[in-house]
């Protein structure tokens, strides 16, 4: 960004302190509006040695250096304005931009607050300081500059759409679907507003306007044409996997498909005898759901053929999680301080194989390490579940009942199918002592129904087949995990509608995870939700020994939880359709003898079911990497890796045969 593309409010009069210094510095300028920034970056240092009181000068040097990924020497030029004029508001603008691409956001806070102290009136120096309070985690002050920033310009849409994402954070999804409404009536035709009304209305469970909401979004699916959305909340909209495809393919040209990749990696600098080398990436290396899953299979990796290295750009909460996964592999990494750029570039000096990107597109995720392609092959795994619609993706691990064989053109990326199921299990997990009925909120007696999903998954139909249950089984109640305040509001409100007391829903507090697998154990049947499903809260009911019933959809995000039950050998309890998913559960409700064998056959497959046995996990995980490999190294393009072996087949019992 040279001194001719800087923001409007920056704009800054040519500066008259040296004839030679004014000539080089407009050479740079026209040198960079050309996109020659080595040019530029030549032209502005000569004015810089020239001129170095002319604090626009730096600015502009250090924008060059920016642009030429030189971040470290931009920050030096920015500095050295300051030195010049210590409240040039260029200078710390670009200080406090290359703070946030260093994610750096608490060393850039000071720089942010400075700019709403030079600038008060200036509306956007808020919505800046916004951000960074968003970043570091300070949601109550990022919400509170935000407003400062809408008294100065009540229409600005960005800002009702960072408000609307600060309050996601809060918990307050209702304040969060009035924010995207009202920028919606800013921008009619913003399809991810409406997006993100259905999401946070969702996570309400306030269905008042879904209907209308949803057919507006079908209404401009149906449209075609360019689309701006989220593809993480465009998930709970519910659609099948070709749209999903579409719509995630849209959102990656626009947001990285001006990213230069890096140059390719020649195979022959990778004999076929040295180990493989695994780079496994995400900001979830902590104690969260994706953690949860893999880090037992990550300590199972066989050394002596592989080695695995973990790079994360997420916190440090201190958990016993985070303490384990710093030990697994060769090496754990955090480059959280680093610009997307700078990671990329170590994982291609660490001469990573294989790059297994694990979050995709939900919060907080840096796709753009691995848009610059610094690993040969790059695969998506476990954390979004469905196609990252990328080039620079190469792989999709997953199954054949999430990716059925003819649901291949639901992904960009080639299939690369586990012999089981795709999702991994952690058998280390640990479990508190079990706590007493009533500490749980829950009777003393009478059959327990449980959804521990969040409430953004819950749907109006799914509810009403809930309740029927409760009331075709008396003394029953349903568990449900307390998410937000405002969905319990609703849903208690819901349930009074449809005849059933407040008092039969019982809301379980978000808990650490030792203690919510204690707890499970007093759950009788999990009912699972579509059109998306129970993931990880679906493998701890079935670790805790309770059975589930589920209803599969047509795309990934609605069939995982048939391929947990597949891989614990109770396919029977995968529904048609929600009419036989109501009556297996009341089936299952009111029949104990049949309920007492789905757990004794769950208490027995956490050791013989191999959605359980993490060890085969790994070793499957290791096949499709070294065929993944072996591909490469013969010059192939990225091609389908059938499953080693066949799935297992159900006995009429629901045991698995071999």
């Amino acid at each position: 960004m040279s001194i001719a593309t800087l923001p409007a409010r920056f704009i800054a009069p040519a500066p008259t302190v040296n004839p030679q210094a004014e000539q080089q510095w407009r050479s740079g300028v026209q040198s960079g509006k050309l996109g020659r920034w080595k040019d530029a970056e030549r032209s502005f240092a000569r004015a810089v040695r020239i001129a170095p009181a002319e604090p626009l000068y730096a600015v502009n040097l250090g924008q060059a250096r920016r642009k030429l990924g030189d971040l470290d020497g931009a920050l030096v030029a920015a500095d050295q304005a300051l030195v010049a004029d210590p409240s040039n508001p260029l200078a710390i603008s670009m200080r406090l931009t290359i703070k946030l691409e260093r994610n750096r956001s608490a060393e850039a806070l000071e720089d942010a607050l400075r700019m709403t102290e030079l600038r008060p009136d200036d509306h956007q120096t808020w919505v800046d300081l916004a951000d960074v309070h968003y970043r570091i985690g300070r949601p109550v002050d990022a919400a509170n500059a935000l407003l400062q920033g809408l008294i100065r310009r009540p229409d600005h849409l960005p800002a009702y759409v960072q408000l609307g994402n600060v309050f996601q954070l809060l918990t307050r999804h209702a304040e969060a679907v009035e924010c995207f409404r009202t920028a919606l009536a800013l921008k009619p035709d913003w399809e991810s507003g409406l997006t993100g009304v259905i999401y946070h209305s969702l996570y309400t469970c306030d269905w008042s306007r879904l209907d209308e909401d949803l057919a507006a979004l079908n209404q401009r699916l149906e449209q075609g044409g360019a689309l701006e959305l989220s593809p993480f909340m465009f998930l709970s909209a519910g659609k099948d996997g070709r749209v999903q495809r579409d719509v995630v393919e849209q959102f990656v040209r626009k947001h990285f498909g001006s990213i230069e990749t890096m140059p390719p990696v020649d195979p022959s600098t990778r004999p076929a005898g040295e180990r493989i080398r695994i780079g496994y990436l995400s900001n979830d290396f902590h104690q969260h759901a994706t953690a949860m899953l893999i880090t037992h299979v990550l300590e199972l990796h066989d050394s002596d053929r592989f080695e695995v290295r973990l790079y994360s750009y997420g916190k440090d909460d201190g958990s016993t999680m985070r303490k384990r996964l710093e030990r697994c592999g060769e090496a754990f990494i955090d480059i959280a301080g680093m610009s997307d750029q700078e990671a990329a570039e170590l994982i291609r000096r660490d001469r990573i194989d294989v790059l297994v990107e694990l979050k995709g597109f939900t919060l907080a995720a840096r796709m753009g390490i691995t848009a610059r392609r610094p690993a040969p092959i790059q695969v998506g795994y476990l954390g979004f579940p469905g196609t990252l619609g990328a080039s620079f993706i190469d792989y999709q691990i997953t199954d054949e009942v999430v990716s059925p064989p003819e649901m291949a053109d639901h992904f960009t990326e080639k299939l690369a199918y586990m012999p089981h199921c795709y999702q991994p299990n952690d058998r280390l997990r640990e479990v508190s002592d079990m706590p007493s009925r009533a500490s749980c909120g829950l009777p003393e007696e009478g059959f327990v129904f449980c959804c521990f999903n969040h409430t953004y998954k819950i749907r109006p139909e799914l509810f009403e087949i809930w309740c029927r249950l409760l009331n075709a089984v008396p003394g029953s109640v349903l568990w449900l995990l307390e998410s937000n305040g405002q969905a319990r509001e609703n849903l208690e409100r819901e349930a009074l509608a449809r005849g059933i007391e407040a008092s039969r829903l019982v809301f379980a507090p978000i808990v650490q995870p030792r203690a919510n697998l204690a707890r499970l154990a007093h759950a009788d049947l999990f009912l699972d939700t579509l059109p998306v499903n129970a993931h990880t809260t679906a493998s701890d009911a079935l670790w805790a020994g309770v059975p589930l019933v589920t209803c599969p959809g047509d795309s990934f995000v609605a069939r995982v939880a048939a391929s947990l039950l597949s891989a614990v050998g109770l396919q029977h309890l995968v529904c048609d359709d929600l009419a036989v998913y109501e009556s297996r559960a009341l089936e299952i409700a009111t029949d104990p003898s049949r309920l007492a064998e789905l757990k004794r056959h769950l208490r027995e497959a956490r050791d013989t079911a191999p959605l359980f046995d993490s060890a085969a996990t790994a070793r499957g995980l290791e096949d499709l990497y070294d065929r993944m490999v072996s591909c490469w190294r013969s010059g192939r393009a990225p091609e389908l890796i059938a499953p080693a072996r066949a799935l297992s087949t159900p006995s009429e019992s629901g045991a698995t045969q071999a």
